[in-house]
């Protein structure tokens, strides 16, 4: 799978449309590959989603993003 191949399996959008895509490939009980992926925009909303249901992950969650800097 080749970069222009992916889009984000939540809102569809291409890499030229958002910062990053990343994309995960897994192997399912049958042994298939299958792989989906996720862009940068749908990731900032599934932790304002997750902060919202648990606002005590959300400082935990800071802490981590602030070691990726060094």
């Amino acid at each position: 799978m080749t970069n222009s191949d992916l889009i984000c399996a939540f809102c569809g959008k291409e890499p030229e449309e958002v910062v990053s895509v990343v994309n995960a490939v897994s192997v399912n009980a049958k042994g298939q590959q299958t792989a989906s992926a996720i862009c940068n925009e749908c990731v900032e909303l599934c932790v304002q989603v997750i902060g919202l249901q648990k606002p005590e992950w959300l400082e935990r969650h800071r802490q981590f993003v602030a070691t990726l800097g060094k």
